[in-house]
């Protein structure tokens, strides 16, 4: 967790949120990276799915950074905060190991990557859009838009899931108390819920270089350009969406009766002795856990449980976007 928020949560007990109350999330469990250089788009163009057209100051990216077999090493948001200079934000487990991949191409252009010190935190409810107009001056009021403020930036995430807001950390303490004076703090565990609940799968160290990015819908959650030219992965990418050959898929599930998981888990149906999917994100959510799994769309209408076919039962929820399925 970073420090900004281990020592809030010191300080400030995190509270239940109602279902009409407007909640402000910590986000303890990302880390954002600054790209900066004249050449910063250009070499961005040539590794991610998104394209670089489309990330601008007034409008974000989520995004996915791939090996040349098209499995993503990473998926992120990406913001451009000014000329020639953007924030990426992923998964703390995965910031140094992107580092590490994608220097190996940078020295190629004037470029540079770096940690960056931002504080993140996110706002959802009934009231969010007005408390951030009222405490930060501006509110983005489209989906994958972004507004500048003189605190940070904040984005408006698709499907209602809620704003994340990228904070200077000089100024984050100031925002973070003028947003809980109107808000309630809730715990680090209920952003990655909501982003469960929404189907933005988070990849981490242990399903890196495992999916390729339909296989977590991000075509279907806007992190892939088709329209956009080469970059690392792209062939295989590209034949999976116009060959039809994908058959396996995200879905949200709830889980019971279970002690504890870890992403990667196996997704077992009676009567087949090997997996059918397999765990990507999940969340204690009071007796039960709310799960994103890779599942092999063919078995969705079975009975499925987590380990063995007779583990915990795995129960099927509904996304707030359609699954394109190929037919066979």
């Amino acid at each position: 967790m970073s420090d900004f928020w281990s020592e809030l949560l010191n300080r400030q007990a995190a509270t239940p949120l109602a279902a009409e109350q407007t909640g402000l999330y910590p986000i303890s469990d990302r880390q954002v990276l600054s790209i900066s250089g004249p050449d910063s788009a250009k070499f961005m163009q040539g590794q991610f799915t998104c394209h670089l057209d489309e990330v601008t100051p007034k409008q974000y990216r989520p995004g996915a950074c791939c090996t040349a077999k098209g499995r993503m090493i990473n998926n992120f948001n990406l913001l451009q905060t000014a000329e020639h200079h953007y924030l990426m934000s992923l998964h703390d487990s995965l910031a140094q190991g992107t580092q590490a991949h994608l220097k190996k191409y940078m020295v190629f252009f004037k470029s540079e990557m770096r940690a960056s010190p931002m504080v993140l935190t996110a706002i959802k409810g009934p009231d969010a859009q007005h408390i951030l107009q009222d405490v930060l001056g501006q509110c983005p009021d489209v989906a994958f838009a972004q507004a500048n403020v003189a605190a940070g930036y904040v984005i408006k995430l698709p499907f209602a899931a809620g704003f994340e807001l990228y904070l200077h950390p000089e100024q984050a303490e100031e925002v973070v108390q003028a947003l809980l004076s109107k808000c309630s703090l809730t715990s680090p565990s209920a952003w990655p819920l909501n982003l469960i609940e929404h189907g933005l799968a988070q990849l981490s160290r242990e399903n890196s270089e495992k999916f390729i990015p339909q296989m977590l819908n991000l075509g279907q959650t806007g992190a892939v350009s088709f329209s956009k030219g080469c970059y690392t992965g792209q062939e295989i990418v590209a034949r999976m969406e116009y060959l039809g050959k994908l058959k396996r898929h995200l879905y949200r599930a709830t889980i019971s009766h279970c002690d504890a998981l870890t992403a990667g888990d196996a997704i077992f149906t009676p009567g087949h002795d090997r997996s059918v999917g397999e765990l990507v994100n999940w969340v204690q959510h009071g007796t039960t856990i709310e799960a994103l799994m890779v599942l092999e769309d063919k078995y969705r209408q079975n009975s499925l449980f987590v380990n063995s076919a007779s583990g915990p039962h795995v129960e099927l929820l509904s996304l707030p976007y359609q699954i394109t399925e190929h037919s066979a």
